[in-house]
């Protein structure tokens, strides 16, 4: 008997993290993905490794947030009207996953699952010998105003009862912490548990080193038909061909759902659009990464330069930039650092992704009523790069072992069939 063969669609960090896992188990594996492997969302990310991200993008109090920052061009969150059924759908169960209940049930997920890829992630940095700037120093969480600093508590004591190291600095602690960058706050958070790396130069190394283990990986090959017959895919047409595989696995980030539509797998799904861009030559680099708490924007230290990331804008599958969003963010960054100028952004190259948002904040990992030699893994909103290890070992842990080490229906693929 012949050794069984894997089929992944897509080539972000969760598709290369179950690709990697299945050739450890002895599993043949190809990955496709209609792109070139050098710009989908596993490229342009902050690069966190983050354990303290215990809350669902699903929370109280988010809506009415959104809403009004929905009357601002200029505001980290955006969703453009329109009359889409998926969307409506999409915004109803997420206003009903909003609760401190729900919260409080997705937390111990989350937490399971970033510190189990962080530790797998330490792990294919040493054993693979990948260099992409890997640090687990810590991640400040910068915070303007008493309210804002007061509201962080929560996440702190949450934290530090799943035995995470957090806790709150005044602006003076922070300042000895962060002695390179000058800020405008109050005080700040500081989690220790959290890491980084320069995600683009991992992405890389990674690619690479499946390759030379006989992954192979197709790029600009586009999926246009999953065919099932007596309950499991049978084959998959793409752009280049046809394909037979035992298992076949969707890690296809936001397009996802178009996929597993034509299976008659509905999984409620939205891009949320995130920016970002370099500063190679930055007027001060910060030593650790923070998040700029009330501009919702992130900041990291990179191999080759200081990365900026924020925003989230729900307006259809497009890598359309939108002005005012950047204009935005670095509104933020000059409020925030006033040491940074106008200037400094005239040349920036701005990139936007599309990160997968689940309605509850929780990714969809595992297998599938709808077709049983099909697995799942996308739907990770923000922590996509934080959980793709993770992800990746539990999907092959399901296809050769029939169980994944950490499971939840919070997570199920079909928890909204």
């Amino acid at each position: 008997m012949g050794k069984e063969k894997a089929i992944i669609i897509g080539a972000g960090i969760v598709g290369l993290s179950t690709a990697y896992y299945l050739h450890q188990r002895g599993v043949d594996v190809e990955i496709i993905d209609a792109g070139d492997g050098n710009n989908n969302c596993s490229f342009g990310n902050a690069g966190y490794i983050s354990p303290s991200h215990l809350i669902p993008l699903a929370s109280p109090g988010i809506i009415s947030q959104g809403l009004r920052w929905m009357l601002n061009p200029e505001s980290p969150f955006y969703i453009k009207p329109r009359l889409n059924a998926d969307l409506i759908r999409w915004g109803w169960l997420f206003k009903k996953a909003s609760t401190s209940a729900r919260v409080n049930a997705a937390a111990p997920v989350l937490k399971d699952l970033m510190v189990k890829s962080q530790t797998l992630y330490e792990e294919i940095i040493r054993d693979e010998n990948i260099q992409a700037g890997y640090d687990h120093s810590g991640l400040l969480m910068i915070c303007k105003t008493k309210e804002s600093l007061h509201h962080e508590k929560e996440l702190v004591n949450m934290a530090k009862s799943f035995g995470l190291d957090a806790e709150i600095l005044t602006r003076e602690e922070t300042e000895q912490l962060e002695p390179h960058v000058r800020y405008e706050m109050e005080g700040s958070v500081y989690f220790g548990c959290d890491a980084w790396m320069t995600p683009h130069i991992f992405m890389r190394q990674f690619q690479n080193r499946l390759q030379e283990v006989g992954v192979k990986i197709s790029y600009g090959e586009r999926l246009e038909e999953l065919i099932k017959s007596e309950g499991q895919i049978t084959e998959i047409v793409t752009s280049k061909g046809k394909h037979q595989a035992d298992h076949f696995v969707i890690t296809a980030g936001a397009w996802s759902p178009l996929l597993a539509r034509q299976i008659g797998l509905r999984i409620p799904l939205q891009g949320g659009k995130g920016y970002s861009f370099m500063l190679t030559n930055p007027p001060k680099m910060t030593r650790l990464p923070s998040i700029l708490v009330e501009g919702r924007l992130a900041t990291t230290p990179m191999v080759d330069g200081l990365r900026f990331a924020g925003t989230m804008e729900l307006s259809g599958i497009n890598h359309d930039i939108n002005q005012n969003r950047l204009n935005g963010i670095i509104k933020s960054i000059r409020e925030f650092m006033p040491d940074f100028r106008e200037v400094d952004f005239s040349d920036i190259k701005p990139w936007a992704g599309l990160r997968p948002c689940t309605p509850d904040g929780l990714p969809y990992i595992g297998n599938t009523k709808a077709a049983r030699n099909l697995y799942v893994g996308t739907g990770h909103a923000m922590l996509g790069w934080t959980l793709g290890p993770a992800t990746g070992l539990l999907i092959a842990e399901k296809i050769t072992s029939k169980k994944m080490s950490i499971d939840s229906p919070l997570i199920s693929v079909d928890r909204y069939a």
